[in-house]
């Protein structure tokens, strides 16, 4: 089997797990209130330490991932974020649970940009979108395995919450496969410095758009499986929508990333934006009018927000392959970190408002960080999507 094949199975592997992992938690909200006599915005907290975590290791292991080369870099994030994650199943109390989601992050940060870099590097140029795409599918597939482990323990998740948990230690398993199945990277690892600064305009562009997705993504997918009882969908009918939802995601990303091949990437960006923002409202629906449609509203905002897969594939289409791993993990991960930031502002006003309010707070929340992502993707200067590795490259 070809080395590119190995490197895209790992890659995509331990990005299933990597948000397995993150997003597990999710689900016990309420086991969580009730075991470590916290609030809603405190476990919210929880979800977002993760997330804080992501972006210092994708700052500090993406440019390891630079020097070290990206498979031994994926390799130690993947054993890190499912050992932690073993750890926080059984932390006796919340502090050693809110350290050890942080250190998760980290891990979990490394991974993404260390097992994106690998994956890409390794594929052949004419199939490297549709491979990016593939990869980036393990974000749905992550999720959708998430609510099958969901609906398996539901009728004993009160009292076996922490066996839930545990099962995002089973990433493990990759690990042994990407040692003796990837070839070392075929990239030269890179020893001199950098400068950033060169590419600050497209680190800058592609942040705001990665933060504005993310917003928009986390503000819907980390409430719905609370949420979504309070407007009349039951708690197993939940699972099953996290499952169709990240099967939609899924196949959503690898379709982006075929479309990339013929269609110009802004334009997918922007189009991508637009549904999303329009289904939102269907997705969380405040207005009892729309709460007939839930079901496909929220299925087709899932497909909407999988055209985040194509900043990350644009950016690394256009900037010096000795810095993908650092420029491409700060603007994701700080993405990611904002996206959090945001859910746990939403916990702490769900608290005062209630969860009917709440879902109005998080309908207009989404709408702005998409419109925001429109704006800066019609900023985006056409150019030829081969590499462009001049300093003064916009994205």
């Amino acid at each position: 089997m070809k080395g590119y094949i190995h490197a895209m199975f790992s890659s995509t592997g331990s990005w299933i797990g990597n948000i397995y992992d993150l997003t597990i938690v999710t689900y016990i909200y309420v086991e969580l209130e009730k075991s470590y006599n916290i609030g809603l915005g405190a476990v919210s907290l929880l979800f977002s330490l993760g997330l804080m975590g992501r972006f210092f290791g994708g700052l500090y292991l993406g440019k390891m991932t630079n020097r070290n080369g990206a498979k031994n870099i994926m390799v130690i994030s993947t054993a890190g974020y499912a050992i932690f994650n073993g750890i926080m199943a059984f932390s006796p109390d919340i502090f050693i649970l809110f350290i050890a989601r942080f250190i998760q992050g980290i891990f979990m940060g490394g991974e993404w940009t260390s097992g994106t870099v690998l994956g890409y590097e390794f594929s052949p140029v004419s199939i490297r979108s549709t491979v990016f795409g593939i990869i980036q599918s393990g974000y749905g597939i992550g999720y959708a395995l998430t609510g099958v482990a969901y609906l398996l323990f539901l009728p004993t998740m009160a009292v076996n919450w922490r066996y839930f948990l545990i099962t995002g230690s089973i990433p493990l398993i990759i690990v042994p496969y990407a040692i003796l199945k990837v070839p070392r990277d075929k990239i030269e690892i890179v020893r001199k410095k950098v400068s950033i600064n060169k590419y600050k305009i497209p680190l800058i562009k592609s942040t705001v758009i990665m933060s504005s997705y993310f917003a928009a993504s986390f503000s819907i997918f980390s409430f719905y499986p609370t949420l979504a009882p309070t407007f009349g969908i039951p708690d197993g009918i939940v699972g099953l929508m996290m499952i169709l939802s990240s099967i939609t995601v899924s196949v959503s990303f690898i379709l982006f990333g075929r479309l990339a091949l013929i269609i110009r990437k802004r334009t997918l960006i922007i189009a991508g934006a637009l549904l999303t923002a329009l289904f939102a409202w269907f997705a969380m629906p405040f207005l009892i009018l729309l709460r007939p449609f839930e079901l496909e509203g929220f299925i087709l905002f899932s497909a909407g927000i999988s055209s985040m897969t194509i900043p990350p594939l644009l950016l690394m289409d256009r900037i010096n392959p000795e810095v993908r791993g650092i420029i491409s993990g700060f603007s994701y991960n700080f993405g990611a970190l904002f996206g959090g930031v945001i859910s746990v502002l939403l916990g702490f006003i769900g608290n005062y408002t209630g969860y009917h309010f709440l879902l109005l707070i998080i309908d207009i929340t989404t709408l702005l960080c998409l419109i925001s992502v429109i704006i800066t993707g019609m900023s985006i200067k056409k150019l030829n999507d081969s590499y462009s590795y001049k300093a003064n490259v916009r994205l």
